[in-house]
């Protein structure tokens, strides 16, 4: 054990220093990815006996797969600041950043002689120095581009910035192209082609968003991404450029129509209507907060989540006005709990207040009805669901009339569990399609079915028993399926 050593809470309250050479030659052409790395690695270094300074540690903290880890790594070896000691266990020893003078690794100049030829021509405005040729070998060698394709991007990028464009904007349109797996010269040229037929368009959204320049690859793929992959046509993408008055180029752009693809708002109609009834939407937002007790400082996403949805299922403001009054009433306080109960009016076909209305009655009329069926068997309690549910059965699906049913209940008064026995008493009439309150009475008077057995060793209910097949109970079970519920 060290003599003396730092104390862990020592180690996390220091600092990490980081040496002006790799801010200004090593970072600017460096992926996000591989900087991190290398500075939660440098970080490390500081306690190199700790339990955390190990592959998984770094895996989880950064969010990175094993393979990118070792990637960059691969990377910075490749620039000479760190060395891979050991590949398994993965050992890193950190090295000296000035000692490398720019960190150019060596190579055989008559391999890439053809290739130094090429990116002089084409980067003609300048000279190219040895630490940018190390960097474009490093995309061939590390990243496996052909080595045309690095000669195509690097022509690309002159004709958006300058024949004296910077290594690093090249670089960063390269990244971007292996991000996307395109490293060939047939993919990369593929892929040019693809964002030349959009030029003329895309030259259109700049000029409306007031930006007097060529349009660069980041720009480039979220037009692509606004036409091909969200499907917004150009005059849409050009009206919606125009509403923003020169306002957050392509950044905010994106962002709304971002939102309007969420919202599914594609067309220009449905976007301007939107825009009509956002307003009114907002409106809508702070009345149902307010009914169910519920306070927002932004109401933003109170529309877009909730009120947009509900206002597209086509419920206006009084309405929803209504149904948050109701859920209060209800202790139904939560917008996710009222959309529950907008999303269960929706698939009853429940949309405008007066439909609304009808179905309320319509429940309390079969509620007074329930009610008068409970009276005739001698219950004293409330209606429940149960009792909605049977008597929905046997109204809407077996075809019995009130009259009938009240018929039957004054018959079996005073019978225990007497909504059961309604149950078979009724199905037995059913089964034998008598429907009539006088044909009922008689029924239940001269079939044996319904009186009670003298024998206790029988059921009070009379039937013919018989043994069924495997073969006949699933033909029963089968038939049941057809049956909604």
């Amino acid at each position: 054990m060290a003599l003396c050593s730092y104390s862990s809470k020592m180690v996390m309250d220091s600092y990490t220093s980081i040496d002006n050479t790799f801010l200004n030659e090593f970072l600017p052409s460096a992926t996000g990815e591989d900087v991190k790395v290398y500075l939660y690695g440098l970080g490390l270094c500081v306690n190199p006996n700790s339990e955390d300074n190990n592959l998984d540690t770094i895996c989880k903290v950064l969010g990175l797969t094993e393979d990118q880890v070792l990637k960059s790594f691969s990377y910075w070896q490749d620039m000479g600041l760190v060395q891979i000691v050991s590949a398994d266990p993965l050992e890193i020893r950190y090295l000296p950043v000035r000692a490398h003078s720019g960190g150019a690794k060596i190579r055989n100049k008559e391999k890439y002689s053809d290739f130094n030829k090429q990116m002089q021509e084409v980067i003609s405005g300048r000279m190219i120095t040895p630490v940018e040729f190390n960097e474009y070998y490093t995309l061939i060698e590390t990243y496996h581009f052909e080595p045309e394709a690095v000669v195509l991007i690097a022509k690309y990028c002159t004709t958006v910035k300058s024949n004296s464009v910077g290594y690093p904007y090249i670089l960063a349109v390269a990244r971007d192209f292996e991000r996307q797996g395109l490293k060939t010269l047939e993919t990369v040229e593929q892929k040019f082609i693809e964002q030349e037929q959009s030029s003329k368009e895309i030259k259109q959204v700049l000029t409306t968003l007031g930006i007097k320049r060529e349009a660069d690859i980041d720009e480039r793929n979220l037009y692509l991404k606004w036409t091909n992959g969200m499907g917004f046509t150009q005059g849409v993408i050009v009206q919606v450029a125009k509403s923003l008055k020169k306002r957050g180029g392509f950044a905010k752009l994106d962002e709304t129509l971002s939102k309007y693809y969420e919202q599914n708002l594609l067309s220009l109609e449905e976007i301007e209507n939107y825009s009509t009834q956002k307003e009114m939407m907002f409106e809508i937002a702070k009345n149902v907060c307010k009914n169910l007790g519920l306070y927002y400082q932004n109401l933003e996403n109170v529309v877009s989540i909730y009120v947009s949805d509900w206002v597209n299922k086509g419920y206006d403001e009084n309405t929803l006005t209504e149904i948050s009054m109701f859920c209060f009433k209800q202790n139904i306080r939560t917008l996710d709990a009222m959309a529950q109960v907008v999303q269960k009016f929706y698939k009853l076909g429940l949309i405008s207040m007066p439909a609304i209305t009808q179905y309320f009655n319509g429940v309390f009329e079969d509620n007074e009805k329930i009610k008068e069926i409970l009276d005739k068997l001698g219950l004293v309690r409330i209606v429940t669901n149960a009792d909605r549910d049977f008597y929905k059965t046997w109204t809407n699906d077996w075809g019995f009339n009130h009259d009938a049913i009240i018929a039957v209940a004054s018959e079996i008064k005073g019978k225990s569990n007497s909504f059961a026995y309604m149950n078979k008493v009724l199905s037995g009439l059913y089964q034998n399609g008598i429907f009539d309150e006088e044909k009922i009475a008689n029924y239940l008077e001269n079939n044996s079915m319904f009186k009670k057995s003298n024998s206790s060793s029988k059921s009070s209910l009379d039937y013919e028993q018989r043994t069924y097949t495997n073969e006949e109970l699933s033909a029963v079970f089968d038939s049941l399926d057809d049956v909604e519920v």
